[in-house]
């Protein structure tokens, strides 16, 4: 698709600032893709000098360059909540080298891709979530304007707007989501736990979703299902996957509830559609922005007598600080506080939570420039007595095993 945007004639100052601040505006409501943080050395290879990525309001000579010649800044940025331009800092007016310039990343497991240091994970997100980004193409009917190109969603589903508490998932809403299932007696599936695709051939869960009493291991993974009752029709046509090998965190020694993370690796090759596509592995520490996860899964809705929910749930629950949730939950014998790859979200107020049946599904945010995107930032591992006041859950850190994670499901790359 091709948007032209029409421009008047720049006569004045004044109206040439309206105009550069407009044409910004109209991409940010297009949707836009983040490529450098703030703060970060930039490259402008139109304008041939080394800057800086800064808000466009603290760079007045992006707007000066283009009033004078009409050419566009260099974007580190532009989303509904930040533009950021490569800004020329005092003393690089004269001609930059052409150095590729690498964007500062977190401190582990780094490889080299197109002159960025991306982890092979970040990589493979950006091959998994093109599926539901769609390029839009603008230009400006400026002398030899040049083609602008930015990303937008495209999914069936206008993202999450909010488990006990919670509501029903739309269709297709959660295409990572896995649902794990043991072979009872009877030859039918129990689904005891959740998970999540996050490659073609493996699915995240929890350690102590790898065994269960009585029944042993796991056999299958249910993939694009919306509702565990076979009786009900709603479009969903999900797929089950034998599970061919179970890869428990070496560290991982119950009844002991840490490094409470598995990943199941499947028989064959997952094909991917609409409502079946991997997740993005959250790779940083903190969760920047986010004060908000969504937990999914089709555990325990009613603490009180156990009740489970055939439809799959979702729950928006607070980001809560180890250090905080430290101070106000019980310990036991098997847990004793709080390890830096564990992390904890919930509602104080109680009411909302994740419960029994929900372990080894997500903990995920909503990329905050493509709202059909998702990243996982936690596994749920456990909790007290669900959605009380004051006693939120316990998730294992996603971004605590990237390194055994990519090492397992993408040896060699």
């Amino acid at each position: 698709m091709l948007l032209v945007i029409t421009q008047t004639c720049l006569v004045l100052t004044t109206r040439r600032r309206q105009v550069f601040t407009s044409k910004i505006k109209q991409m940010i409501h297009i949707g836009g893709v983040i490529t450098q943080k703030e703060g970060v050395k930039c490259f402008d290879d139109i304008s041939n000098f080394v800057g800086r990525c800064k808000l466009l309001r603290d760079c007045p000579s992006a707007e000066s360059h283009f009033s004078s010649t009409g050419i566009r800044p260099v974007f580190c940025e532009y989303s509904v909540r930040k533009i950021l331009v490569c800004c020329r800092e005092s003393g690089t007016w004269s001609p930059a080298s052409h150095e590729p310039v690498e964007e500062e990343r977190p401190t582990w497991g780094f490889v080299h891709h197109n002159h960025v240091r991306k982890r092979v994970s970040e990589r493979k997100c950006e091959v998994y979530s093109k599926a539901v980004v769609q390029q839009v193409d603008f230009i400006s009917l400026l002398p030899d304007p040049e083609p602008i190109s930015i990303s937008a969603a495209n999914c069936n589903y206008t993202g999450v707007e909010l488990i006990v508490g919670g509501v029903n998932a739309q269709q297709g809403e959660f295409p990572h989501m896995a649902a794990i299932g043991w072979l009872e007696y009877d030859d039918d599936y129990a689904f005891s736990c959740g998970g999540s695709l996050i490659s073609e051939r493996f699915v995240m869960t929890a350690g102590h979703c790898t065994k269960k009493p009585r029944f042993g291991e796991p056999t299958i993974v249910r993939l694009g299902e919306q509702n565990l009752d076979p009786n009900v029709r709603d479009g969903a046509t999900p797929i089950d996957v034998r599970i061919k090998a179970i890869h428990k965190h070496p560290d991982y020694k119950p009844p002991n509830r840490y490094n409470d993370i598995a990943l199941l690796e499947l028989a064959e090759d997952v094909q991917f559609n609409d409502n079946i596509r991997p997740a993005c592995l959250w790779t940083k520490e903190n969760f920047g922005e986010h004060r908000k996860a969504y937990a999914t899964g089709w555990g325990v809705v009613d603490p009180d007598t156990q009740q489970t929910s055939k439809e799959l749930q979702k729950v928006s629950l607070s980001l809560l600080t180890n250090e905080y949730c430290d101070r106000i939950l019980r310990r036991n014998r098997h847990w004793h506080g709080f390890a830096p790859s564990q992390m904890c979200a919930g509602e104080l107020r109680g009411g909302k939570d994740t419960c029994q049946g929900d372990s080894g599904s997500p903990l995920q945010v909503v990329s905050e420039d493509n709202q059909c995107l998702f990243y996982v930032i936690g596994v749920t591992s456990f909790g007290g007595k669900c959605a009380q006041i004051g006693q939120p859950a316990i998730y294992t850190r996603v971004s605590s095993y990237l390194d055994w994670i990519e090492n397992l499901v993408w040896p060699g790359e």
